[in-house]
C-alpha cells in the first residue's frame, strides 16, 4: 500500500481515492517512502519535470536533472526532499531549477513535508512543487539578485524578522565553515559569541521599527 492509498480514509471525500484527487490538482505533487523512493506523482508533476520517473526506483525527485538557482548542477540527494528526509524536518519552500530532457529550465519552489506513523516515526514524505515560470517581474528580479549574491566574494547571509537564516552564499560557507544545508533554517545567533548576543537583539529591534542598521565592526564564530 503506498502513501496515497493510506491517506484515503482521512480526505473526507467518500468514494474518491486520494490518488484521483491528487491527479485532479493543478499543482505538482509527489510522495516518497522512507528511503526516498518515489511512490506516487501526479500529471502536474510529470509536466513540470518533462519526465516520468520510475515508481519504486527513482529517488528524491522526478526531475531529469536539477540545478541550483545560480545554474550549478544539483545532485538529486541535495534536493529539498532529500534534505527533509536526511535532516528529519519539513523544508519551507526551498527553490531549485528542474532541467527537462528538451533543455528547458523550470524554476520551482518545493515544500516537502514528512509523513509519520502513529508512533511518530518518519515513513516517507509528500512534496508540493510550485512552478515559477509564471512568476512576476519582481520575482525574476529577486532571482537575479540571488544569483548576484551567490557569486559575490563577500559573505552574504539573509535572515527573517525572527533571526532565522534564510540564505547563505558560497563566501559565507568559506568564512564560517557551515554549508547552506547546515545553516539555513537555524538561528543566526549560532554565529554570535555569547558576550555579543545583545547586538542581535538591537539589530532585530531596529529592523522591526523600520530603521536602517549602519555598518559596524564585530566578531563572529566559525564552525
Amino acid at each position: 500500500m503506498n502513501f496515497v492509498e493510506q491517506a484515503d480514509i482521512g480526505l473526507g471525500v467518500p468514494g474518491i481515492p486520494a490518488a484521483d484527487l491528487m491527479q485532479a490538482l493543478p499543482v505538482a505533487i509527489y510522495t516518497v517512502d522512507g528511503q526516498g523512493r518515489i511512490t506516487f506523482f501526479n500529471e502536474a508533476a510529470a509536466e513540470l519535470w518533462g519526465h516520468r520517473p520510475v515508481i519504486g526506483r527513482d529517488l528524491w525527485c522526478g526531475s531529469w536533472k536539477l540545478r541550483h538557482l545560480d545554474g550549478r548542477d544539483m545532485a538529486h540527494d541535495e534536493c529539498p526532499m532529500a534534505v527533509a528526509l536526511r535532516e528529519g524536518r519539513d523544508v519551507l519552500w526551498d527553490q531549485a531549477i528542474a532541467e527537462r530532457p528538451d533543455g528547458e529550465l523550470v524554476p520551482f519552489r518545493a515544500h516537502p513535508r514528512l509523513l509519520r506513523d502513529e508512533a511518530g516515526n518518519v515513513v516517507g514524505a509528500i512534496n508540493t512543487l510550485l512552478d515559477l515560470r509564471t512568476q512576476t517581474l519582481g520575482d525574476e528580479a529577486r532571482m537575479r539578485l540571488a544569483a548576484i549574491v551567490e557569486s559575490s566574494m563577500d559573505a552574504i547571509v539573509s535572515k527573517d524578522i525572527n533571526g532565522i537564516i534564510t540564505s547563505w552564499n558560497d563566501a559565507a560557507e568559506r568564512l564560517f565553515g557551515y554549508t547552506p544545508a547546515e545553516a539555513i533554517g537555524r538561528p543566526v545567533t549560532m554565529l554570535i559569541p555569547p558576550d555579543r548576543l545583545n547586538e542581535e537583539v538591537s539589530i532585530i529591534s531596529r529592523i522591526r521599527a523600520g530603521e536602517r542598521v549602519p555598518s559596524y565592526e564585530t566578531m563572529r564564530l566559525r564552525k
